[in-house]
């Protein structure tokens, strides 16, 4: 009975012992699995405070950023526009990619007037690999490609673009010369050039919206010298013909000369002269040259350019115009012009009419210029030639 007394009392105990080491690795494991879930959450709750910490930073660097250019833009608006030429605001747009966008690389593209070609103006950080003087047409390569769809581009976005146009863009592209940015000056349809950036220094979230603001502005600067500009050519204007005075003369040729340097587009000139309005009647010389200005203004395109070089001649200069276009100009005035009648009920009658072009890329004076049209063959036209 006590043998069995005992073997219960160790059974008993063995079965507690049992139940107790049980129980302990229970709630032993019970408290790992507390204790991990309260790591893991220490742990989830340090990462979203160091993120917050993180994102913190990041919205008082962007606020910084904001206050900068609400600091900056008012005053670098004011000197875009303070610019006298075309030149010399692009030189302040360069300036201001490196000011607002800290652009280490950047290059100012104007577009001719005929809204063809691109040429160089202004860059930073990228002489090497475009030089000074270089000219694009509208869809080639990055540059080109903004300012033919009007969008500003992202380099970094370009695997959206068609097969096509990525093709392209590639054969066309200049090399070494990889913007990050390429945003177009343009307003109401009118491309006045296009602004490229890149290599930036740190990180930058209102680079795009910058970059478009500064075009728009761009544009608008670029928009007021061209009416400048304009508005002094009527300033000169001839009261008899409606062009440019002979006084003009020098500084519209070396304007447009300028301009065939760097956009790489020709530039026909046309002399002609009014053989009528040399008679010795001056109210008729009068009449037949108004007249026949009249028809010339009615005839040009918006970008041509005419100089009342005397009493009864004119020069035209046609920008973007080869020797194809020049003979189908020549032959179109040559056949028109002569047959216009004046108030009198006569005609204008024979014109006289010589010209030449000037290649893209070539550098001339005015006097240069003039001294090459002297030596071209002068025609006579009363209105029955064909092209």
């Amino acid at each position: 009975m006590i043998v069995g007394l005992i073997a219960g009392v160790v059974t008993g105990g063995i079965a507690v012992w049992l139940f107790m080491h049980a129980r302990t690795q229970e709630v032993s494991k019970q408290w790992s699995e507390k204790a991990e879930n309260l790591t893991g959450a220490a742990r989830k709750a340090s990462a979203e405070a160091s993120r917050l910490r993180t994102d913190l930073t990041e919205l008082e660097r962007q606020m910084k950023e904001g206050q900068d250019l609400i600091l900056l833009f008012p005053d670098l608006i004011k000197m875009i526009f303070s610019g006298k030429d075309s030149d010399e605001v692009v030189g302040y747009i360069n300036r201001s990619c490196q000011n607002l966008l800290k652009a280490n690389e950047s290059a100012v593209f104007l577009a001719d007037r005929s809204g063809a070609r691109l040429g160089l103006s202004a860059s930073t950080g990228l002489s090497e690999v475009l030089g000074h003087t270089l000219n694009i047409g509208l869809g080639e390569g990055f540059t080109g490609l903004a300012a033919e769809t009007g969008r500003l581009l992202d380099r970094s976005e370009m695997e959206l673009e068609s097969v096509l146009v990525r093709r392209n863009m590639i054969m066309t592209d200049i090399a070494g010369f990889k913007p990050e940015y390429a945003a177009p000056m343009q307003s109401e349809g009118v491309l006045f050039g296009v602004i490229t950036v890149g290599a930036f220094e740190g990180a930058g979230s209102m680079r795009k919206e910058t970059l478009r603001a500064l075009a728009a502005v761009g544009a608008a600067a670029l928009e007021n010298v061209r009416l400048l500009e304009r508005f002094g050519r009527t300033s000169d204007l001839d009261p008899e013909t409606g062009f440019s005075g002979k006084t003009s003369l020098e500084s519209t040729l070396e304007n447009e000369l300028e301009r065939v340097e760097r956009f790489g587009s020709p530039l026909a000139v046309i002399e002609m002269v009014i053989k009528s309005a040399e008679a010795d009647d001056s109210l008729v010389s009068r009449e037949i040259l108004t007249a026949a200005a009249r028809h010339l203004r009615s005839s040009l395109r918006n970008i041509d350019i005419g100089v009342r070089t005397g009493r009864g001649s004119i020069m035209l200069l046609l920008p973007g115009t080869n020797e194809a276009g020049l003979d189908s100009v020549t032959g179109k005035l040559g056949g028109e012009l002569p047959l216009v009648k004046v108030d009198s009920g006569s005609t204008v009658g024979t014109v006289t009419i010589r010209g030449c072009v000037v290649a893209g890329n070539t550098r001339l004076s005015s006097m240069e210029l003039l001294d090459i049209l002297k030596t071209k063959e002068s025609m006579d036209f009363d209105g029955y030639y064909e092209a």
